[in-house]
């Protein structure tokens, strides 16, 4: 009745019924402190994007997008 099955749909359905029954993020200090990791990194990453050419840095950014929405589904393999 809702379509396909895929993990991006439970997350959604996850995040639906938190917001619906007023739950908070179970994961909210778990992804404030990992995005303060994150932007001590940052200016590093783009200087080192900055750094490629053309098509290596297309193809980083592009590499860099899909990896972190694999880690973003919780794929175990990516985590380690």
């Amino acid at each position: 009745a809702y379509g396909t099955l895929t993990v991006r749909s439970l997350l959604d359905t996850r995040e639906h019924c938190l917001n619906e029954f007023n739950f908070p993020d179970p994961y909210s200090k778990v992804k404030q402190k990992e995005n303060g990791r994150a932007l001590k990194c940052f200016q590093s990453v783009i200087e080192s994007l900055d750094s490629l050419g053309w098509e290596e840095r297309q193809f980083a950014l592009v590499k860099g997008l899909l990896a972190g929405n694999v880690f973003d589904w919780g794929a175990k393999a990516v985590s380690e």
